[in-house]
């Protein structure tokens, strides 16, 4: 392991509105905020180690349908799966490749990927 590069600090996600994003975050999946910038345009929060940072933006480029580019790991993905879909989030099919795993969207449409190993 790099004695420089040590872990993954934060993943942008962008959102139209950062409160209805944040209390999406927390209250469906788990987070806890953490620090916020000084006129607002950026919210942290904290998974574990690693934390989202949610950022205010109307760019309609940032929105674009596209597939996850990380993952929350779970115990059990079918678990996940009802625990979202009971709480009325998109969710697509489970699948299974040497993993099991789904995508699934939050409150802006981006897609977020859930995986169990």
């Amino acid at each position: 392991m790099s004695k420089i590069f040590q872990r993954i600090d934060t993943v942008f996600v962008p959102t139209k509105d950062i409160e209805k994003s944040l209390n999406w975050y927390v209250e469906i999946l788990g987070g806890i905020p953490d620090w916020k910038s000084e006129r607002g345009e950026y919210q942290c929060v904290k998974f574990g180690d690693t934390s989202i940072t949610l950022f205010l933006t109307n760019d309609q480029n940032y929105f674009q349908p596209r597939r996850s580019s990380f993952n929350f790991y779970v115990p059990n993905a079918q678990i996940a799966y009802e625990y979202l879909r009971t709480n009325g989030v998109k969710v697509e099919e489970v699948k299974e490749y040497g993993a099991k795993y789904f995508q699934f969207f939050d409150v802006d449409g981006n897609c977020l990927e859930v995986c169990e190993y």
